[in-house]
């Protein structure tokens, strides 16, 4: 486990974790291991929400009344997540709340941004992926930090095996345009359907459980729909594609899928709003969420691949440096030694 401070230091002596509602969340694992903490992720399983809230809700705290940790960092939303371990760890023990874009915008969570952002004053804390959702935090009484998904740099093709689905391992003859998305609400599933018709020539990759309106829309001759699939399945997909798409329609969000894109030096199209513009710059191709622009930027992307995928890489390394001076800083606030200032 890769660690930012040496054995022996503050953190490596306390008991903070990193508490997510969800299976797996690439940002909630990156960011634990930086730090060298430990991460728990339950999903609830299956079955309406209720349940599964009040399964998550007496599993976390059965888990943080047996670790005692002295720092909880908690994925949001849901909210509830955030209510749950506070309630389990009581007063005394101080927590960071990962603060998604969903926690302002989403329709579902927007509402309870403001109690988020009351129950993240000092001497808690939140960390939000750009200085727009800083401010919106800080406005409402949290202390912010701005943290990126963790970006590194993934393992090259040739290392991560063969597919273990043959149906897919026939996209590595093809020329691919991967777009690893939600089925969100802020994601232009119209557009993107209608592009796959626009750009016939390019295979159109879609991950995760795609609505069947969704499919039928899409053009069948070109797209492929793998569903779920492993963490090694996923970045064999993302290794052997030409392009990545990270597409919404929200001002203020930061894309996994960018972060990934960069992560595996791969050429990316991306929304053309203010935060995405300017930390992608002209690394990436970023595009009004419309159809007819996103088939030219991807048969465009496809043209300039090689260049693109140098500019990433390159713009990589310079958002590493960044990264590790946020990191030292959370790494401070879980020692109680602040540092949190921008």
């Amino acid at each position: 486990m890769t660690t930012l401070l040496q054995p022996g230091s503050a953190i490596a002596q306390k008991k903070p974790v990193f508490v997510s509602w969800i299976d797996f969340h690439g940002r909630s694992e990156g960011i634990a291991r930086r730090l060298g903490i430990d991460e728990w992720s339950d999903g609830g399983g299956s079955g309406p929400l209720p349940l599964r809230y009040l399964r998550l809700w007496l599993s976390t705290r059965k888990f943080l009344r047996q670790y005692k940790p002295t720092e909880v960092i908690v994925m949001q939303p849901p909210v509830v997540a955030l209510l749950a371990v506070r309630a389990a760890v009581g007063k005394d023990v101080r927590i960071c709340g990962d603060l998604h874009t969903g926690t302002f915008y989403d329709p579902k969570w927007k509402w309870a941004s403001k109690l988020v952002a009351k129950l993240l004053g000092a001497p808690n804390l939140a960390i939000v992926t750009n200085q727009a959702l800083a401010d919106q935090a800080q406005d409402n009484g949290a202390e912010a930090l701005v943290l990126h998904d963790l970006i590194e740099a993934y393992p090259e093709v040739g290392e991560l095996g063969e597919f273990e689905d043959v149906n897919l391992a026939a996209l590595q003859a093809k020329t691919y345009v991967l777009v690893p998305i939600t089925y969100s609400y802020d994601e232009p599933l119209a557009e993107l359907a209608a592009a796959t018709h626009l750009a016939p020539n390019l295979v159109w990759v879609f991950t995760g459980r795609a609505p069947e309106s969704f499919k039928t829309d899409c053009n069948p001759g070109n797209t492929v729909f793998p569903g779920f699939v492993s963490r090694s399945e996923y970045l064999r997909l993302l290794g052997h594609a030409n392009v990545l798409v990270a597409p919404t329609t929200e001002e203020d969000t930061m894309q996994r899928a960018g972060y990934e894109a960069m992560c595996a030096g791969k050429a990316l199209i991306t929304s053309d709003t203010a935060v995405l513009k300017d930390f992608f710059g002209t690394a990436a191709l970023t595009v009004p969420p419309e159809a007819e622009l996103y088939a030219e930027a991807a048969n465009n992307a496809v043209h300039r691949q090689a260049e693109l995928e140098r500019l990433i890489v390159d713009l990589r390394t310079r958002r590493v440096r960044e990264q590790t001076t946020a990191l030292k800083r959370l790494s401070e606030w879980i020692q109680g030694d602040g540092g949190t200032s921008e």
